[in-house]
């Protein structure tokens, strides 16, 4: 059980919200959203998570060493330019595991993490796996996938879209093999497994929670009020 969290972003959605500091430290009732999202990590049996750093890493950084007794096992990369998604992972490659989970630095996923790895190793003719969750189900994000007759089509936001990336993908080392280290987007990476398909979906009907924009700020306030 390993996880990559990407938290190289600007998070320019949300600046008026996260001031000077990368959006993963926006405070929740004193408590920044990593904390929360670590502790979810944990709670799901992750033993090995790997935070992938870029804007205001140092931030972050401080954060884990002043909390270090709870952070034990965190370990982490920091790019020198900007990577973007796909690169932060390339950056990354030393610490992969064989197979490993990739989210974001502003994903509140509380799913059953071990279900969805073991539907993915049903099937290990697939080099990658993808959630999605159905557009109606979060009304204020744009669709961004196309899926028909049970395959996955196209990875891009466009009037056909009937689907949203819920924010969870798991990766065979494999993928990023012979990757050499540049700027990419992880779009770049899946749309090329889409066209060989190589990666597989599967629905989650869960509402996922986020902090990448103010709709979703003020969701994830709501859901840690109560």
């Amino acid at each position: 059980m390993q996880i990559f969290i990407l938290n190289g972003g600007l998070g320019k959605r949300v600046k008026k919200i996260s001031l000077n500091k990368p959006k993963c430290l926006i405070e929740f009732n004193n408590k920044p959203f990593l904390y929360y999202q670590l502790n979810l990590l944990k709670k799901n049996g992750f033993k090995d998570i790997v935070l992938c750093l870029g804007y205001k890493s140092n931030q972050i950084l401080k954060y884990l060493k002043i909390n270090h007794k709870l952070y034990k096992n965190i370990r982490w990369t920091k790019e020198s330019k900007k990577l973007d998604t796909g690169g932060a992972l390339i950056n990354s490659k030393k610490l992969m595991n064989d197979f490993f989970f990739v989210t974001f630095g502003d994903s509140y996923l509380d799913i059953d993490y071990k279900k969805i790895l073991k539907l993915f190793n049903q099937k290990n003719k697939y080099s990658a796996l993808i959630t999605v969750i159905k557009k109606e189900k979060v009304p204020y994000h744009k669709p961004n996938l196309l899926i028909k007759k049970n395959k996955l089509i196209a990875y891009s936001k466009g009037k056909n879209s009937n689907f949203i990336d819920y924010g969870l993908m798991i990766f065979n080392k494999s993928v990023f093999k012979n990757y050499s280290l540049k700027k990419i987007t992880l779009k770049t990476v899946i749309r090329k497994l889409i066209k060989n398909n190589s990666v597989r979906f599967i629905i989650i009907d869960k509402k996922f929670n986020e902090i990448g924009s103010k709709y979703g700020i003020e969701d994830f306030k709501n859901l840690i009020n109560k």
